[in-house]
């Protein structure tokens, strides 16, 4: 072509245009095409030019209802959104694009362009991200932590199930575009913040503080849950949040912190010293009563050995040799050792050593002891007491035997058994006649009688001022027993008060002679000797 011929610029265009371009007359058949056209069709354009358009191009739907649409309304019209093209190996093709009517100056539609655009992978990738997209909701949603996207604007513009769950007080507030602030406020109104102690103004600030604390994970309670929670500032400004329910662990956590301080608390107020220690000597746990030995605390005294206490050489030899016997022998170890305070004084200890094993076979030393000072003293001063009773009792027994002898005498010489001649015994009585003193008078005067063959033996009874009738059996009982002998026993110096009282016990003295005085006993007892008449 000269250069200087006239360009037709739309032809150019028709040519030239990288989206596929085909003239349709208005029956529908093909009159021309453009080589983006015949690259789509992977066919020259030869082939098809002059043959029906919806047999080229097998669209679904097919364009006959369409381009008469547009012949008849001399408008232009879009494809439908789903336009598919069936081309020539099965190969299908997503196509976007629109039939413009191409109008003469009579206004005669002389043609329809058929614009098309491949857009095959577009759609592709268009489904595959609504596919990631939707497979990413699903396990979001899926989630039991909470999950929510504000915007730089602290509008709400995702969240999940989970995340609603988690404040049910803030839920009407919940919705896509309403503010941070707009949900925490509508939980105030439900009472969220009324544990806290705080106003609504000074619970808001605090959470808007919180939520724009980029990065950092904390917990906090609302009501009576607790939520971890974590917010992250991205590139665009906007905030991702996770909410997780922690309450369990929360409590968990209280329990087991409940739990530490009341064996704080028994370790504090059980009068015992209880210690462990790990295999180099480093206390573990200290009770205070353990720590008031060393004028310390029990938080100042984990952590160090006992050598680091002011103990002395020796008790820190002993304590010594007991760890080193637990750890070796695996078993209880026991002594009694004297602990030296820092201000002087001893006070003795009970102690008890133990192997302590973890679960994993960490070993440790649990150390039980008890001060047994005062018992000690106590001990030492009933000691001292038996010692002195000890004393005592044989300075008791000393007396006791002196006045034994000295009874035993005064017996002696208070009931003395005289022989007032051959034959002839006699027993003063001066005094009570009690059971002892009836035996040894009964026991005496018989032995004498036997000994000396006495015929008679006179029991004086003028030294007794009263009679009962313990006495008075006495001396009926010693006048029959001296019977028993073969002698005769009379009773004399039977005063008018005896005789009394005798009669009014009624004693039955039958059989037994009596005599007013021991003078005309003894004369009664003279004559009735043989040879003395």
């Amino acid at each position: 072509m000269p250069s200087d011929a006239p360009v037709d610029l739309y032809s150019l265009a028709f040519t030239c245009s990288v989206d596929p371009l085909l003239l349709l007359d208005e029956s529908g058949r093909i009159l021309a095409l453009n080589p983006a056209a015949e690259r789509l069709f992977s066919t020259p354009g030869a082939t098809v030019r002059g043959g029906p358009v919806d047999e080229a191009l097998r669209p679904d739907p097919p364009l006959g209802a369409l381009l008469d649409q547009v012949i008849r309304d001399r408008a232009p019209r879009a494809l439908p959104p789903d336009f598919t093209l069936h081309l020539a190996n099965e190969r299908a093709v997503l196509a976007e694009g629109s039939l413009s009517p191409l109008v003469d100056p009579a206004g005669a539609c002389a043609a329809v362009l058929l614009a098309l655009r491949d857009v095959t992978e577009r759609r592709r990738a268009e489904q595959a991200a609504r596919d990631q997209g939707a497979r990413l909701n699903a396990a979001i949603e899926a989630l039991d932590v909470g999950f929510v996207v504000y915007d730089a604007e602290e509008r709400l513009c995702f969240f999940n199930t989970a995340y609603k769950s988690l404040y049910p007080e803030c839920a009407a507030a919940i919705q896509i575009g309403n503010t941070f602030e707009d949900v925490v406020r509508e939980g105030c109104r439900n009472g969220i913040h009324l544990h806290s102690g705080l106003s609504e103004d000074e619970w808001v600030a605090g959470r808007l503080a919180d939520h724009r604390r980029s990065g950092e994970v904390y917990m906090r309670r609302f009501g009576d849950r607790w939520l971890t929670l974590k917010s992250t500032r991205l590139a665009d400004g906007s905030f991702v949040g996770l909410r997780i329910d922690t309450t369990e662990l929360k409590q968990a956590e209280l329990d087991l912190e409940r739990e530490r301080q009341f064996i704080r608390l028994v370790l504090d107020t059980i009068p015992i010293v209880v210690t462990v220690k790990d295999r180099e000597g480093k206390m573990k746990l200290v009770s205070k009563s353990y720590a008031q030995l060393y004028d310390t605390t029990p938080e100042a005294a984990v952590g160090k050995t006992v050598g680091d206490l002011p103990s002395s050489h020796a008790e820190l030899s002993t304590i010594g040799e007991m760890d080193r016997e637990v750890l070796a022998r695996m078993q209880p170890v026991s002594r009694v050792q004297p602990v030296a305070r820092p201000n002087g004084k001893v006070r003795w200890m009970s102690i008890v050593k133990v192997p302590l094993i973890e679960q994993d076979g960490t070993a440790h030393i649990l150390a039980i002891g008890t001060d047994i000072t005062a018992q000690r003293e106590h001990e030492e001063h009933m000691a001292a007491t038996i010692a002195e009773l000890e004393r005592q009792k044989q300075a008791i027994a000393d007396q006791l035997s002196v006045i034994q002898r000295q009874q035993a005498l005064i017996r002696a010489l208070s009931t003395p058994v005289l022989q007032v001649a051959a034959g002839v015994l006699a027993v003063p009585l001066i005094g009570a006649l009690d059971d002892a003193r009836a035996d040894d008078v009964t026991s005496k005067l018989l032995d004498e009688v036997v000994r000396t063959g006495a015929r008679f033996a006179i029991i004086d009874v003028t030294g007794i001022e009263s009679v009962d009738a313990a006495t008075a059996d006495h001396l009926v009982r010693i006048v029959r027993a001296i019977r028993l002998l073969g002698a005769s026993g009379v009773l004399t110096g039977i005063g008018p008060s005896v005789a009394q009282s005798m009669c009014g016990l009624g004693v039955d003295l039958s059989g037994v002679t009596t005599h007013g005085n021991l003078r005309a006993g003894i004369e009664v007892c003279l004559r009735a000797l043989p040879g003395r008449r």
